[in-house]
């Protein structure tokens, strides 16, 4: 029989269930659903996100219990953001306190990780990294709320350690996407409309009517960037597609100097990027010759693979 792993996320916008092999890391079953903002909003509450997260879970669960639920030997969850003292948001306890259920009755046994890890063993996964081993690695978390840089070390003796050692001093790009997009009239989230946009637009030599983001080695400001895009520029004098190019441009270049100043910083030789502002095509496209380590696409949005494969590796 198989030790199968089932793993649960329940991040700020996505409710995610996966089932992955705990031997052969494949990916059986990724099931989400993503939570309901309504038009117009830039965000939900935590008590609104917590109440979708229970709505949402039955249903996941039903789609891959009934086929792997006999072979299931452990139940892996994200139980807070990140990994760290005192980390915490509500939305978190909806899947830990299914898990706690599912294990008791199972008795599978129960693991609990961060959010942030499960998106580092997600972009990890079929990208040559190991999360548990290798020298010092930057792992960039870029998503709707969070622009992290995160140095990861291994230690034979204490394992793994996480510390930040980079980031933004204010908003993250996804949320300077999303409001962006929603101002431009697109739906929340609304990185992806940017990111096509973007990707539709050629500048034909235009120069970039945005001031490059305020970077001080590792850490980063995006709220001129967000003055400048509030501007009535964008309508008058700039396409959406102009705009949407020139503010993806400097959000690209404004990671790069930062990912390159925490490598020089810290001696790490590999960047992994990660989270849902990963999943850009321009992002991707811009970065082509650095060297960074993109997960795949699928998995850099928030999903459940990650965590369940860390339950994985836990179990072996």
């Amino acid at each position: 029989m198989r030790k199968l792993v089932l793993g649960l996320d329940t991040s700020n916008y996505t409710t995610s269930v996966t089932v992955t092999d705990a031997d052969t890391g494949e990916i059986l079953a990724d099931e989400r659903i993503l939570l309901t903002v309504k038009q117009g909003e830039k965000g939900l509450r935590q008590s609104d996100a917590l109440f979708q997260h229970w709505q949402n879970l039955p249903d996941l669960l039903e789609r891959v219990l009934p086929v792997y639920g006999k072979e299931i030997c452990c139940i892996a969850v994200s139980e807070k953001p990140r990994p760290q003292e005192g980390s915490y948001m509500p939305v978190f306890t909806a899947g830990v306190h299914a898990a706690r259920i599912l294990a008791a009755q199972t008795g599978a046994r129960l693991v609990l990780c961060s959010h942030q890890e499960g998106h580092i063993w997600a972009a990890a996964h079929g990208n040559g990294i190991d999360p548990l081993s290798g020298g010092p690695l930057i792992c960039a978390h870029l998503s709707g709320g969070t622009l992290e840089l995160v140095l990861r070390e291994t230690d034979g003796q204490s394992g793994v350690s996480y510390t930040i050692c980079g980031g933004t001093k204010d908003i993250s790009y996804g949320q300077l996407l999303d409001r962006m997009g929603v101002d431009l009239g697109y739906p929340f989230p609304a990185g992806k409309s940017i990111d096509d946009l973007a990707c539709r637009f050629a500048p034909e030599g235009q120069k970039n009517p945005f001031s490059r983001v305020f970077v001080q080695k590792t850490y980063l400001n995006l709220s001129g960037l967000e003055t400048q895009l509030k501007s009535p520029k964008i309508g008058q004098t700039l396409s959406k597609e102009a705009a949407a190019y020139f503010a993806m441009e400097r959000i690209a270049e404004s990671f790069c100097r930062i990912a390159d100043a925490a490598c020089e910083e810290t001696g790490a030789a590999n960047v992994l990027v990660t989270g849902g502002v990963a999943c850009s095509a321009f992002l991707r496209r811009y970065c082509k010759n650095k060297g960074y380590r993109f997960g795949d696409a699928r998995l850099c949005s928030d999903n459940a693979a990650g965590v369940s494969l860390l339950g994985g590796a836990a179990c072996r």
